[in-house]
């Protein structure tokens, strides 16, 4: 797996978009300050592929930026010349979601069914790149704290590292697979030892010389009937020139006796119709003459009262014109009433006019009596208040002395007023009140007055409205009048009749007894034309049934029998009288042709039927033949086709026998090839059974898979100590043994130890010195090449080192990079950062950490 390139957006320090494009990036340092966010790039990736970092599992909605919804991490990747791009994003509440696509025909398209759903996608990730996370942590992307466990780690943790990095999974599959042919081979054979015992129970050679017998005798019998069924078939085909003859006579003898019987019935039928017909066609003759008597006297009826509407007017028009004069008098009188009311009302008006005209004075005289009175009150009122002012100032006087201050304006009094009589208020009090009552008294008046005005005013309006509508109605009564004066005097011509409404009358009764003559007449009329219908359908019916009778003679094909007749007889065959129907419409002659066909046909069919007897004499003589041809196996038949039927019924079984008997031995045959087939594959699936139950054995994974484990850590360790001997002076190399690595260090005696007891920096320097054994190693070791450590991620321990181990170290790392492969370190050491050719620098800030690609 080697990265193309990653965008993250939300995850940890980095806020907002970021990107680093891998391409051209073959050794590169990712450098920058402690908590810049370094390390957090390889949580993006393996976030991106597996959903899981680390250091907080599956709970990595805790890496969403401060203050952000949701994280979003997209990865483009390499697996040998396939390319794919995973993006995995996670809400800060709500589940993550996740997209796989495949690079195909230029353009990226979904991975498949399943590629946009977590489970499944995750599951196309790894089988990609052949490694799940905690082998893609040892082997790839060594993150911090993970550094050093394929080295000192669990046994049982490598060797599943291992057996994904070297596709050793292949072995376990292989077992399966064996397991499972060696299963199915034993089933199978299984299964045809339970054919063999079943359905090939009984089958031997003896048992197929046995049915080849019966089906020899079964043939030899169909042969024999065949035999005798073609002999018997032709004196029965002799039989049937003779027997159709004979057939063609009776049947023509039954027709002949059919048309006979036609002829007698259409007889039958003539006799009663004949009578019928001439009483049908007298009585329709009768029926049309009275009709047209009818017609004449409903047309003269029609006539008449035509003629007295035309000078009167309908029975309506004259009633409609008798209310009018009945209530002409009516009229008069309601225009007489009506020129009096508005006599009466035009009178009354100028006498309301005077009224509301005095009103109106009297209303204007109140209101000067009023107007008077107010200006008396308003002067009653002033003389009261001076009255009142001086009595006020009498009585302050009275109080004070000449040369004392003045109590209203506190000057010395010089003199005294005079004081006004005690009886003045009084008089002025006096005056007031009874100008309050000329006041009041002026304006209840006024009001009464402007009552009587209003009051006039309404009746003189009043008055003036209903002399309106006197003159109205009184216009209506003349136009009712004139009208009616009017129609009475267009029907009755320039004089008007003293008693019109007796002339009416007379009309009325003259129209009412017309109409009366009318609807008899039409009532005789329509009676009459009803008896003529049905008298002329009674004579149609009968015409019609008589014209059926002659159709049926006409169709019996007499001639065409005739004919038929002489044909299948021959000449010397006597033909009766046979005349034909075809142009005869009298139902009398109809009566005698028919008569003569019923006797002339019987006869004929009694002809026939007599040489039809006489030739069927010949079928015994046949039969007799016949029987003795099928021999005693058959009972005596009545009849050749009888005889026929029964060798033919027997010859049918005895070819069905056959055929069974020989189907019986050809499957025995077929059978005893195939149970000696069976017996055979049987032997074969036992003998594979046991190869593969071998072969299964042999593959189990505490034998070949746990022998190349222990080879590759073997090699492993054997190249990884070339690596710490080098990076340690030549102090340390690695071993391996029993499911540990140990270290011999050469400057104390070759001591050996477990690696477990290493120092930080020692151990460092071991598991630096694997990962690049593994690194180098993974491809030749490897079954496959899904597993090619294209790329190596280093996050731990740089740090630690002096500047000579650090300079061997670097070594190292760029002879790595040198063939092809991608190897990132992660480092806050910027002369290590330095030294390699190309760097990732990240910035962190307060408004989240900025990725730079230095190349």
């Amino acid at each position: 797996m080697r990265p193309v390139r990653l965008e993250l957006k939300g995850f940890t320090s980095f806020r907002d978009d970021q990107a680093i494009d891998f391409d051209g990036l073959d050794l590169f340092a990712i450098a920058g300050p402690t908590g810049s966010g370094k390390s957090s790039i390889l949580d993006a990736i393996t976030y991106a592929l597996y959903g899981y970092v680390d250091r907080v599992g599956r709970q990595v909605g805790q890496l969403i930026s401060q203050g952000q919804p949701r994280m979003a991490v997209m990865l483009q990747f390499g697996v040998g010349k396939d390319r794919y791009r995973v993006t995995r994003s996670t809400p800060a509440h709500g589940a993550s979601k996740i997209l796989l696509e495949g690079w195909q025909d230029g353009e990226w398209r979904q991975a498949g069914e399943g590629a946009d759903r977590v489970r499944e996608a995750d599951a196309m990730i790894k089988q990609a790149i052949g490694l799940d996370y905690d082998a893609f942590t040892r082997s790839v992307l060594l993150p911090q704290g993970k550094f050093a466990e394929f080295l000192v780690g669990d046994a049982r943790d490598r060797r599943s590292i291992l057996t994904e990095l070297l596709g050793l999974e292949l072995f376990e599959r292989l077992a399966k697979l064996t397991g499972e042919i060696k299963r199915v081979a034993s089933a199978d054979a299984d299964a045809n030892e339970r054919l063999l015992s079943t359905e090939y129970a009984g089958v031997t050679e003896e048992a197929v010389t046995e049915a080849a017998a019966v089906a020899d005798e079964a043939s030899a019998r169909d042969a024999s009937l065949a035999k005798a069924e073609g002999t018997i078939r032709k004196l029965s085909d002799r039989w049937a020139e003779t027997a159709r003859s004979v057939q063609e006579l009776r049947t023509c003898a039954v027709d002949a006796r059919h048309a006979g019987g036609i002829a007698a019935e259409s007889a039958e039928a003539l006799e009663e119709l004949a009578d019928r017909l001439v009483d049908a066609r007298a009585a329709a003759t009768a029926s049309a003459k009275a009709a047209e008597a009818r017609a004449k006297e409903a047309v003269k009826a029609k006539t008449a009262l035509d003629k007295a509407e035309a000078d009167w007017g309908g029975a309506k028009q004259v009633a409609s014109l008798r209310a009018r004069a009945e209530g002409l008098a009516g009229v008069r009188a309601e225009v007489t009433k009506a020129r009096t009311a508005a006599k009466v009302a035009g009178a009354s008006i100028p006498k309301l006019a005077k009224a509301l005209e005095a009103a109106e004075l009297a209303v204007a005289a109140r209101v000067a009596e009023a107007e008077a009175a107010i200006a008396a009150l308003e002067a009653s009122e002033e003389a009261l208040d001076r009255a009142t002012h001086a009595d006020l100032v009498a009585a302050v006087r009275s109080g004070v002395k000449v040369g004392e201050p003045c109590p209203v304006c506190g000057r010395d009094i010089e003199s005294l007023p005079k004081a006004p009589g005690a009886q003045a208020l009084e008089r002025a009090k006096a005056g007031h009140a009874k100008a309050r009552g000329s006041a009041e008294h002026a304006s209840e008046a006024l009001q009464r007055a402007r009552m009587d005005r209003d009051g006039a005013e309404r009746e003189a309006a009043q008055a003036e409205r209903e002399a309106s509508r006197i003159e109205e109605d009184l216009a209506t009564l003349n136009e009712e009048l004139d009208l009616a004066e009017t129609e009475l005097g267009a029907a009755f011509g320039a004089k008007v009749p003293a008693d019109p409404i007796a002339v009416l009358d007379g009309r009325l009764g003259r129209l009412e007894d017309l109409d009366r003559s009318c609807d008899a007449a039409e009532a005789a009329l329509a009676e009459a034309k009803d008896e003529r219908v049905a008298a002329e359908r009674e004579r149609d019916a009968l015409t019609a049934r008589a014209g059926e009778v002659r159709g049926r003679l006409g169709g019996l094909a007499v001639s065409g029998l005739a004919e038929r007749a002489r044909t299948l007889a021959g000449p010397d065959l006597g033909l009766p009288e046979l005349p034909s129907a075809a142009t005869i419409t009298d139902a009398a002659e109809l009566l005698a042709v028919a008569t003569a066909l019923a006797d002339g046909l019987g006869s004929l069919a009694d002809s026939l039927d007599e040489l039809a007897s006489a030739r069927a004499e010949g079928e015994a003589a046949l039969l007799a033949e016949a029987n003795g041809i099928v021999g005693e196996g058959f009972e005596s038949a009545p009849s050749l086709s009888v005889l026929v039927d029964a060798v033919a019924r027997a010859r049918t079984a005895a070819a069905r026998d056959a055929a069974t008997t020989e189907h019986r031995s050809a499957e025995l045959r077929a059978k005893l090839a195939n149970a000696k087939d069976l017996i055979e594959r049987v032997t074969e699936q036992r003998g594979r059974a046991a190869r593969f139950d071998a072969l299964s054995k042999e593959l189990r994974a505490d034998r070949i898979i746990a022998f190349l484990q222990v080879e590759a850590l073997q090699i492993l360790a054997a190249a990884g100590s070339e690596h710490l001997s080098t990076l340690s002076g030549g102090r340390y190399r690695l071993a391996f043994d029993q499911d540990e690595f140990f270290v011999i260090d050469a400057w104390n005696g070759e001591e050996r130890r477990s690696a477990r007891t290493l120092s930080g920096g020692e151990t460092f320097l071991a598991s630096l010195g694997l990962a690049l054994a593994l690194s180098q190693q993974v491809r030749s070791l490897s079954l496959t090449r899904r597993a090619d450590m294209d790329s190596l991620f280093l996050d731990e321990g740089f740090g630690t080192l002096d500047p000579e181990t650090l300079e061997v170290v670097v070594d190292a790392i760029e002879q790595l990079g040198s063939d092809g492969r991608m190897v990132g370190v992660i480092t806050h050491v910027r002369e290590l950062a330095l030294r390699l050719p190309a760097r990732i620098e990240v910035d962190g800030s307060p408004r989240g950490s900025r990725i730079q690609v230095i190349a």
